[in-house]
């Protein structure tokens, strides 16, 4: 697999999209310390419970979905062509960074990607977008049995979609679509993901989407507390 050269632009290439926010009423995760959490209402039943057999691999080189068993994974799938994806790295990095403990991790996977990429490549984009925190770790020969099983709808699939699963591996639910923060550090998040303010607003520790709000922490600091065991 040869290696794909990823700058500035390349990056800039893939945050050109918008997304609507998608919220599925109250959801599978809306009780207790989250009931009125909006992103644990924006969980929906995945379309199963189990994730496929997929083979990963990260800098260190090839795991299974299996290995992640033991804690509670925020797995946010992602390609480089998805740019609401891209855009909501940078608040995943940051719940990561301050809530990533023993119970609690998030590992954002690449799947479905059009582009040759390696652990290497990920690596150099989670640094333009100061996503540094954050694993790189996508589908093994740039697989797409992750998004094309969980991110399905009918009879196709989208992006984004956030997983939750389970430290007994077992998929609790996901968050389908980009929920947009009503406002960031200095003036509202962008509603269309426009190049420059995204990567600006990623150097400056802005926040992007929801994740980045107070919605997100509070949602990262009950599963590093053990909100699903």
């Amino acid at each position: 697999m040869g290696i794909t050269i990823i700058n500035r632009r390349t990056v800039l290439a893939g945050l050109a999209a918008s997304a609507a926010p998608a919220f599925a009423g109250d959801g599978p995760l809306a009780h207790g310390v989250l009931t009125d959490n909006p992103i644990a209402k924006a969980f929906e039943k995945a379309p199963q419970s189990t994730l496929p057999d997929a083979t990963l691999v990260g800098l260190h080189g090839d795991f299974t979905i299996a290995d992640l068993k033991g804690r509670t994974i925020l797995m946010p799938l992602w390609a480089e062509w998805c740019a609401p994806c891209m855009s909501e790295i940078p608040d995943f990095a940051r719940l990561q960074k301050k809530y990533g403990n023993a119970k609690f991790m998030v590992v954002p996977v690449l799947s479905g990607s059009m582009k040759k990429f390696t652990p290497l490549d990920i690596g150099r984009v989670f640094t333009v977008l100061h996503a540094e925190a954050l694993p790189p770790v996508m589908e093994k020969d740039v697989g797409s049995k992750l998004v094309r099983t969980m991110g399905r709808s009918g009879r196709s699939y989208s992006l984004p979609c956030n997983l939750l699963i389970a430290p007994d591996g077992t998929v609790v639910g996901r968050e389908m679509g980009r929920i947009t923060a009503d406002d960031a550090a200095d003036g509202p998040a962008p509603q269309k993901t426009k190049d420059p303010e995204t990567i600006t607003r990623a150097i400056n520790g802005q926040a992007q989407s929801i994740w980045g709000k107070a919605e997100g922490e509070q949602f990262a600091r009950a599963l590093a507390e053990g909100f699903l065991g």
